[in-house]
């Protein structure tokens, strides 16, 4: 009795050790992120990236981890089954144009859990991510981002990731700071993608009295435990979607019918929906002395339709941060990024 027990037990040994490596043969989860400059042309991207997995291991980029002389990086394989090289051909004879060169990360069968991108400046530019998100079944999840880089600088995106075929969406949140805004309008006039130093000042200007009025976010009245963060954050969220609105207009091809980029109707609408608003008694109490009253009319106003989508979708993040609700036309007329828009917008 005692020996057809023990064999039992062998039995149901070796079936569920059989049922787990079958199980794990069959998982085809993995995570792909692929970076390059926006351009699409034959330039080195401007960024590195590197992924930082829930125990704090990376694979990526690390400017302290030793120099692989024959793939000309730095670069360090802490996540199980992970690569990351520089991937790119000099001469695609196909489409007669040279391929960019782009940096790729792999991770197969990646564990559950919080997996952190950041995405590190080399030098001024913009670069373009694409991420894919593949569960155990093969089904899969885009993410793409945009952005502007300068040296040194750091932007990152957490990822919610669950390998199994039956999980919900991912929860993906871009760290958006006031910062990250200001330093967007600089790259872009840098990189002549955004008007003079007037009209780019008095965008800044917008966005330092934004955070001004976003210190009331986390002070609410009294003992106020029913604080509602999207209302205090109301006066923030305002001028942050009137920033953007600027921009819009600035981004309109003026040349044949200019009324069309005239901003003092939506400046208009401004103020007759907050004007009497104590709460944005201070940001006009500001803004009717600035002056780009004086400059409005002699100032060079564009900006380029690369720049308009990076700022705005940083403005859009930062916006969210502060509890207030994206755009419902946030991403109509994205030509460039129509794959997976519905699950785009689901993971915001």
């Amino acid at each position: 009795m005692e020996k057809l027990s023990k064999f039992i037990w062998l039995l149901i040994f070796f079936a569920t050790s059989s049922c787990i490596s079958i199980s794990y043969a069959q998982d085809r989860s993995s995570i792909t992120i692929r970076i390059h400059n926006s351009s699409g042309t034959a330039k080195d991207t401007p960024a590195e990236v590197i992924l930082i997995d829930s125990q704090g291991r990376r694979t990526g980029f690390d400017a302290t981890a030793p120099f692989n002389e024959i793939l000309l990086i730095n670069e360090v394989h802490e996540i199980p089954r992970s690569n990351y090289t520089i991937e790119g051909i000099a001469d695609n004879t196909s489409s007669g144009e040279d391929e960019p060169f782009y940096r790729e990360l792999y991770v197969h069968k990646p564990l559950l859990g919080r997996y952190i991108i950041q995405i590190i400046g080399r030098q001024i530019g913009g670069y373009r991510l694409f991420c894919d998100f593949h569960k155990s079944n093969l089904t899969m999840q885009p993410y793409e981002d945009i952005g502007f880089s300068v040296i040194g600088q750091t932007v990152a995106i957490s990822v919610e990731y669950n390998p199994a075929p039956d999980s919900p969406p991912l929860v993906i949140i871009k760290t958006v700071t006031f910062d990250t805004l200001r330093q967007d309008l600089t790259v872009a006039q840098k990189l002549t993608q955004l008007g003079d130093d007037k009209f780019v000042d008095s965008l800044i200007r917008m966005i330092n009295l934004a955070e001004k009025l976003s210190i009331k976010c986390d002070k609410p009245k009294g003992h106020d435990k029913g604080h509602n963060k999207k209302e205090t954050c109301k006066p923030a969220i305002a001028i942050l979607n009137m920033f953007i609105k600027r921009l819009e207009i600035a981004n309109r091809k003026c040349d044949n019918k200019p009324q069309f980029c005239d901003e003092e109707p939506e400046w208009n609408n401004f103020r007759k929906k907050y004007g009497k608003d104590k709460n944005f008694k201070d940001f006009f109490k500001e803004w009717d002395k600035d002056k780009w009253h004086k400059w409005k009319n002699k100032c060079k106003r564009f900006v380029t339709d690369e720049a308009l989508k990076i700022i705005k979708e940083d403005a859009q993040w930062l916006i969210k941060s502060l509890g207030g609700e994206i755009d419902k036309d946030h991403w109509k007329g994205d030509s460039d990024n129509n794959s997976g828009k519905e699950d785009k917008k689901d993971s915001h």
